[in-house]
């Protein structure tokens, strides 16, 4: 913020009360508004100089970027990249002047978001490394489709860079897609792809730091209770690498932070439920 000088400002006030009064005001009070006006200024600069701080820090980790910036219109309308490029398939992109950031996040606004990993040891090792590029997908199992929003880290600061559309056969993660967008619609279908003996480990409702491990069967899994994500999920590619037989999916919900980790496996042709972590 530009700061008046001391002594353009003491010739104003001194201007505007002989032209009130018809005298000239004493120096000590107009130097005692002076000094009132520079505290307020040393004060805005304070905030500015926190507000970078807090700034600065965000930016080191994408999941603190990605929850401000769809709820923070300021930020939004600094971290958009214009023209922002949006092809649909393979059409010429369509250059962007202008983006509703919170109607285009509406779908990480809700009870939970969901990440997709090759194994779990990623689930640490993705969110502690500094990244320069994250991918975040928002994947609609009813159409087959996602949209893909392309993350850049540009002088220290998170961006969004680019916006694509993609079907669910394309990439590494497609076959597993294709099943589970059966999986999550299709109750029988999901049931005859539970593993005979599906492994659990849970929080014991009745202490805060003991689990409780065992087996199910599918029937019990019906009435076992864990809500799968349905119609639309989320993944946030962070940089893992994705095994054609093991995807480790993880439910992380928004207002209580809990997680649930749902693990599929391959064998042969057919993709099974084969363990469940809370």
């Amino acid at each position: 913020m530009k700061r008046i000088s001391g002594l353009g400002l003491t010739g104003l006030l001194a201007a505007m009360c002989i032209a009130c009064n018809g005298r000239r005001t004493e120096a000590p009070a107009v130097e005692e508004v002076e000094d009132s006006l520079t505290e307020a200024v040393d004060s805005l600069d304070e905030e500015e100089e926190q507000e970078a701080v807090e700034e600065a820090r965000m930016d080191e980790i994408f999941d603190d970027f990605m929850f401000t910036f769809i709820h923070n219109r300021r930020l939004q309308r600094e971290r958009v990249v214009y023209p922002l490029p949006r092809t649909n398939g393979g059409d010429k992109a369509e250059m962007l002047h202008k983006l509703d950031c919170t109607r285009e996040f509406a779908f990480m606004d809700g009870d939970f978001y969901t990440v997709l990993y090759g194994n779990s040891l990623q689930i640490d090792e993705q969110k502690e490394r500094p990244h320069d590029r994250v991918l975040v997908e928002h994947i609609l199992l009813d159409s087959l489709s996602m949209q893909v929003y392309d993350f850049e880290r540009r002088d220290g600061k998170w961006v969004l860079a680019a916006i694509r559309a993609q079907d669910l056969h394309v990439g590494e993660l497609s076959d597993f897609l294709t099943f589970y967008a059966r999986f999550s619609a299709d109750s029988l279908f999901q049931q005859q792809s539970i593993a005979h003996r599906l492994s659990y480990s849970m929080l014991d409702p009745e202490s805060d730091d003991t689990y409780v491990e065992g087996t199910l069967d599918a029937s019990q899994w019906v009435s076992f209770g864990a809500e799968m994500p349905r119609g639309e999920i989320t993944n946030i590619r962070y940089g893992q690498t994705y095994n054609p037989h093991h995807v480790v999916m993880q439910k992380c919900g928004l207002a209580d932070g809990m997680q649930e980790l749902f693990t599929f496996e391959k064998r042969g042709k057919t993709w099974r439920l084969v363990a469940y972590e809370n």
